[in-house]
């Protein structure tokens, strides 16, 4: 059989991204320090943009200006033998720059951690974008805390497909983390487990007992998996040295700031609460008119000009897209804020069901950019400085039909508890029974989802004397 070659024409859709849109993600995923800290990359780099001065700092220009008018100027009258002659602008510039570049202090975090294998890893290119997204939504303890159908919309996938990246992400290091529940978590760290047998009944109990452990259920469980009391002892020996927070051993992006910059301010007029973003602290970009007026030079070559056109045209990208940054920022938190009125006066109980997608539909934007806004971004409100992700809450329904956030259920579950009998703890059904009698109801591996999330013990570990 002969091959044969021929041209064909055919249509497809393909989604690309340009340069310009990929700086414009990137700056709409840092936090305020980080763009600040980017600005001043840029401004570096980039000879077209004026060299400003950090908002946040005092010229050394202008102190030594106050020095000389006091007549307590900081240069001698004489020369000295190791004096050295006053810099130029540029000079001080660049010696402010790298004093600043040089103070930055740079840790692991459980993020970085887990993106730096995700190249080396098994998780498929196509995936990665999505990968890195679920590793931003980890939180301190490594756990997945964002929403799975948000996801599947955000990137087209079905939530089958998001999963199974969230179960490539438990087999990176630390082993555990992607997980959305303790067992989960155990499951991917028992094949650490040397011995074969043990390793199966360690897997067995994280597989179909964890409750009836936490419940203290020994004889129960033992008789279920058929094993003897030895047997069973050496098996939740090993599982009680699997880590049940894999991620606590690095800070979280999340968990870790050491000041927090808010951007966002709640102003409250006419009885509704608006989202008001402050860049003062922000470095201001402007355009060098030297470097400019070397386009009218006809000194110059034509090499030169070419290139100067090109850093000019680098600059006015880069201001436009911290310009669209700030805008999109402050579309997101309104809607936000639109939403979650209630909150700024009742606080984290009053928070209304919201997901990402929901605002995302309403500003007009993908789903990942509203996931990229709210990582990191702090507002100033009546109840504390909070980070915008915090504001979204899946909702559970009441008996009433009514829907309420789970935040309200937490809220309401960490009650029940804090109002038991310390000798007498309840039991999940016994805390899912009362929480129906409060209008929402819940399910027994409900229950003992929440407590983990709250971080409540078993009835064993809450009986008083434990």
């Amino acid at each position: 059989m002969g091959l044969e070659f021929g041209q064909n024409q055919r249509q497809a859709q393909k989604l690309s991204v340009s340069p310009r849109q990929m700086q414009g993600l990137k700056l709409l995923a840092k936090s305020l320090p980080e763009l600040r800290a980017e600005i001043l990359a840029e401004m570096a780099a980039n000879p077209a943009i004026e060299d400003v001065d950090h908002p946040l700092e005092t010229p050394l220009s202008e102190v030594e200006l106050r020095n000389e008018e006091s007549g307590d100027s900081a240069i001698p009258d004489y020369p000295e033998d190791d004096f050295e002659p006053r810099m130029g602008r540029d000079e001080e510039a660049a010696e402010r720059r790298q004093a600043f570049f040089d103070n930055q202090v740079g840790s692991e975090t459980l993020q970085s951690h887990l993106l730096a294998q995700i190249p080396a890893s098994d998780i498929a290119e196509r995936d990665r974008p999505l990968a890195e997204v679920l590793v931003g939504d980890l939180d301190g303890n490594g756990y997945y805390k964002g929403s799975i159908p948000d996801m599947a919309m955000s990137f087209s996938r079905s939530e089958d497909e998001v999963v199974a990246v969230l179960a490539q992400i438990r087999e990176l290091d630390p082993p555990g983390c992607g997980a959305r529940d303790l067992r989960e978590c155990l499951l991917a760290q028992v094949d650490d487990v040397p011995d074969a047998k043990i390793r199966n009944l360690v897997r067995r109990i994280v597989d179909a007992h964890l409750g009836d452990l936490a419940e203290g259920r020994n004889d129960a469980i033992r008789k279920s998996i058929g094993v003897g009391a030895e047997e069973y002892a050496e098996a939740v020996a090993a599982l009680k040295r699997l880590d049940g927070r894999p991620g606590q051993n690095y800070p979280s992006e999340r968990d870790r700031v050491e000041y927090v910059n808010p951007e966002i301010h709640a102003v409250k007029r006419e009885g509704h609460w608006f989202a008001e973003t402050d860049s003062r602290s922000l470095p201001k970009i402007s355009f060098s008119a030297t470097f400019e007026n070397l386009l009218k030079d006809p000194v110059q070559s034509a090499e030169t000009k070419a290139y100067v056109r090109e850093r000019i045209a680098a600059a006015k990208t880069f201001r436009d897209a911290v310009a669209h940054r700030q805008k999109t920022v402050a579309a997101i938190a309104q809607a936000i804020f639109d939403r979650q009125q209630d909150f700024f006066e009742g606080g984290f109980g009053k928070l209304k069901p919201l997901t990402e997608l929901e605002i995302a539909e309403k500003v007009g934007v993908h789903g990942t950019t509203v996931s990229r806004t709210v990582c990191n971004k702090y507002a100033s409100t009546p109840q504390g400085t909070v980070e915008l992700r915090r504001l979204f809450s899946t909702g559970v329904k009441t008996a009433s039909g009514v829907e309420v956030s789970q935040r309200s259920a937490l809220d309401a579950l960490r009650d029940i508890v804090d109002d038991e009998d310390a000798s007498a703890p309840l039991s999940d059904e016994r805390i899912a029974a009362k929480m129906k009698e409060a209008g929402i109801p819940v399910a027994r591996r409900t229950v003992a989802k929440y407590r983990g999330i709250l971080g409540i013990g078993g009835v064993s570990e809450r009986r008083a004397g434990a």
